[in-house]
């Protein structure tokens, strides 16, 4: 199962939905639970999978849900939560399908999942767990307090790495128009920003989880994951072989390898195009292209930057571009020359070059 089928399911349980209230009822009331979403329901009745107890086919409310927990059997739900389609069911799953649950409600509800690849949901009326199955997938809900905790040590860990992150970058500016870009310090930005985005993954089913109460943490995490993606993107442009990313130099490929980074260096070389090992990577100096430069100008669309990129090749050409030869370059009038050659200005400034 997916990533984003995992957040769908987490969301639609977080505390503040329909569906969360009524189960957080049925706890507080002692009681168990099995629900069975599926919104073609026939067909499972047709093979035998549900026996249906009574049939409703009513409209779906968190006090219904409520009340008819109070009966023995399976409770069954369409997925888009907008019917209640059988209560007191019996769910048949295949025997012989594995199961690592002990009682009799999870093992049902586990093998059901797995037969039917449907979301099915338990309840334990002794320990007050809910338990989401869907395939292979099993997940056991944490309580608000732990996931609360987890967010914030995992928000902590972004702040540090995105501070890293960003001092990496103001570094690479200055080297940049220094040209003193060595591989290792590409390679190192790249591994903080993507460390960043794999946090922020793991995080998401933290948000999931905790749904309303995480609204304020979702606003800090989307404050942290501001433009990393973009800058992990244009650096690839910048400085990923021609080999990786191709004529047009488009990121797609080479950033969506690097999103299973594992914490070795030279893992990200090789993505970007580089057969080096760790040790090399300080030594080789490399030339960026100008991508993330000119698009950190204003009014410079990424068409016009490829364009001018391909008048003058890599950021050397463009730095010692003068005004009249920027005009001429396909996209590029008075002020977006004007533009570029202000903001090269600046980057010189800051690193104290003429």
């Amino acid at each position: 199962m997916d990533y984003d089928e995992i957040l769908n399911m987490l969301t639609l349980v977080s505390p503040g939905t329909a569906l969360r209230n009524a189960i957080d009822d049925i706890m507080r009331a002692d009681n168990g639970a099995i629900i069975f979403f599926v919104q073609n329901p026939s067909e499972y009745v047709k093979n035998g999978v549900i026996q249906p107890g009574f049939e409703l086919n009513c409209p779906f409310t968190a006090n219904k849900l409520y009340e008819l927990a109070k009966m023995d059997g399976a409770i069954v739900i369409s997925e888009d939560l907008k019917t209640i389609w059988y209560a007191n069911s019996h769910l048949v799953p295949d025997s012989t399908i594995p199961s690592d649950e002990t009682g009799t409600r999870h093992k049902t509800a586990e093998r059901i999942a797995k037969q039917t690849d449907k979301f099915v949901l338990c309840i334990s009326q002794r320990r007050k767990v809910i338990t989401l199955y869907r395939g292979t997938w099993k997940h056991m809900l944490n309580d608000v307090s732990f996931v609360v905790m987890q967010m914030n040590q995992g928000l902590r860990a972004i702040e540090r790495y995105r501070s890293n992150f960003d001092k990496g970058i103001s570094d690479i500016d200055i080297q940049e128009i220094e040209g003193r870009v060595t591989l290792f310090d590409v390679v190192e930005v790249i591994e903080r920003g993507i460390a960043i985005l794999q946090i922020s993954k793991e995080l998401n089913f933290y948000l999931a989880e905790l749904g309303e109460a995480g609204t304020l943490a979702k606003v800090h995490l989307n404050e942290l994951l501001y433009d990393v993606e973009n800058i992990i993107k244009l650096l690839i442009m910048d400085y990923a072989s021609d080999e990786a990313v191709g004529e047009e130099h488009e990121p797609g490929d080479v950033f969506t390898k690097l999103m299973d980074y594992k914490g070795n260096a030279d893992f990200i070389a090789k993505t970007l195009g580089y057969e080096l090992q760790e040790a090399q990577l300080f030594e080789l100096e490399i030339q960026p292209r100008g991508y993330r430069l000119l698009r950190n100008i204003p009014r410079i669309p990424m068409s016009v930057a490829k364009n001018v990129i391909k008048r003058f090749r890599n950021l050397s050409g463009i730095l010692n571009a003068s005004f009249d030869e920027l005009v001429k370059v396909e996209g590029i009038g008075e002020k977006r020359a004007q533009s570029i050659i202000t903001g090269i200005s600046s980057l010189k400034h800051r690193a104290n070059l003429k």
